[in-house]
């Protein structure tokens, strides 16, 4: 398995009792990683943990965090506070995060920092895309707006950057549907062959799908400019400035935990990116399944675009399970026998291929307990939790079909 270096070990944190089931409890973080499950089972609960891990890595290697700064208070109260993970621990929680160029460990009420020596690792940029979005679709002006959630706000920032950068129109993969955005009036449109409305009053789906969208899109593309138009090594002017930036944050007592952390993770943006680490939770909300295909299949295009970017998804939708199929068997065919892959794209986008060793899948019980998704030649298994859901619908309506006869005169 061609594993992308990152793994976290969790037990009895919030939701997840067990951990990992498999080999030594180490969930591996690939390039593409998935978590189906029940809700509350602890999706959001491993996802949040990861960006925060990810998050804090990024920060030690930049110089804006310092090691000696974070003690087990600070990285319950400020940075699991920050995405409303704070009350999960209990007095036998244990986390370990091994990362690209630090490791993390909390057990016993007590956290270490272990620095590790690469000499290859790309800078990411972090995104945590939070099932909320669509409330800033739902909302004109929303920028005026106080107290929102801090990963919302963070969202809702990199939100608005992407509405700029695309106010002459960029197109949804929706049937004939553009998004355009009116920078005087701040006000977001939806518009099509013959209709135009705003974002606000638009279908539930199209809320969800257009920030996830057009915020993924805009940061993906700004880093392949970067990679393209430069070294990506920041400056000692810049260093300093956002020093300078960084301290004012921290001094300033008017600002909460939240608000503070919220402005880090908005100054850390400013440094220069390598690579993209998408984390999205519920892709499939409010969508069509033949919508649902199309976003994923975008969303595997951008991780495909520059090296060093991963996925990371929660869902709830057999469908996203069964379109991830369709494109890592697509892979294996492509590679196989390249003279087809004219018919092949017209079911597959050849951008949006994956190879199966790039891929994970894990399931999260109703006890909290991990286990990865079997695989056959690379293909996820029918037997998941997913797929045994249909399979019980279909099973009750043959008892309902049962009675019916039984009861025939």
């Amino acid at each position: 398995m061609n594993l992308s270096g990152m793994q976290i070990k969790i037990q009895n944190f919030g939701p997840v009792r067990n951990g990992l089931i498999d080999s030594d409890g180490y969930i591996q973080i690939n390039d593409l990683t998935v978590f189906i499950g029940n809700q509350g089972t602890g999706k959001s609960t491993v996802a949040k943990l990861i960006s925060t891990f990810c998050w804090l890595e990024k920060a030690l290697f930049r110089g804006y965090v310092k090691a000696s700064s974070l003690s087990v208070s600070t990285f319950k109260n400020k940075y699991c506070k920050y995405q409303k993970i704070d009350d999960y621990f209990t007095s036998n929680s244990y986390i370990h995060f091994i990362g690209h160029v630090y490791e993390f460990e909390y057990r016993d009420d007590k956290f270490t920092i272990n620095h590790l020596q690469n000499e290859n690792y790309l800078v990411p940029q972090i995104m945590y895309v939070p099932a909320e979005r669509n409330f800033l679709s739902a909302v004109d002006r929303y920028q005026v707006l106080k107290s929102l959630p801090a990963p919302l706000y963070t969202f809702s920032e990199e939100f608005e950057k992407a509405e700029i950068a695309y106010k002459d129109g960029v197109a949804l993969p929706l049937k004939e549907a553009k998004f355009e955005y009116n920078v005087q009036h701040k006000l977001a449109y939806i518009s099509g062959k013959d209709y135009k409305i705003r974002l606000s009053e638009a279908s539930s789906g199209i809320q969800s799908l257009v920030p996830l969208f057009i915020v993924s899109q805009n940061l993906a593309q700004s880093i392949s400019k970067e990679n393209v138009s430069s070294k990506n090594e920041i400056s000692l002017t810049e260093r300093k400035m956002l020093e300078t930036e960084v301290e004012k944050i921290l001094l300033d007592k008017n600002l909460s935990e939240d608000v503070k952390m919220a402005s880090l993770q908005l100054v850390s943006s400013k440094f220069k990116k390598e690579c993209f680490f998408n984390i999205v939770e519920e892709i499939e909300q409010n969508l069509y399944p033949q919508s649902q295909k199309n976003i994923l299949f975008y969303l595997i295009e951008l991780l495909n675009r520059t090296k060093g970017n991963r996925l990371l998804l929660n869902t709830h939708s057999p469908y996203i399970i069964s379109y991830l199929t369709l494109a890592i068997k697509a892979k294996d065919i492509v590679d196989k026998i390249p003279d087809q892959s004219t018919e092949l794209s017209r079911i597959v986008p050849l951008a949006s291929c994956i190879d199966a060793d790039r891929v994970c899948i894990y399931e999260i019980d109703d006890n909290g307990t991990i286990r990865i998704l079997p695989a056959c030649n690379g293909i996820p298994s029918d037997e998941n939790l997913l797929n045994t859901l249909l399979a019980d619908t279909n099973f009750l309506y043959g008892q309902l079909q049962e009675i019916e006869e039984d009861n025939e005169v």
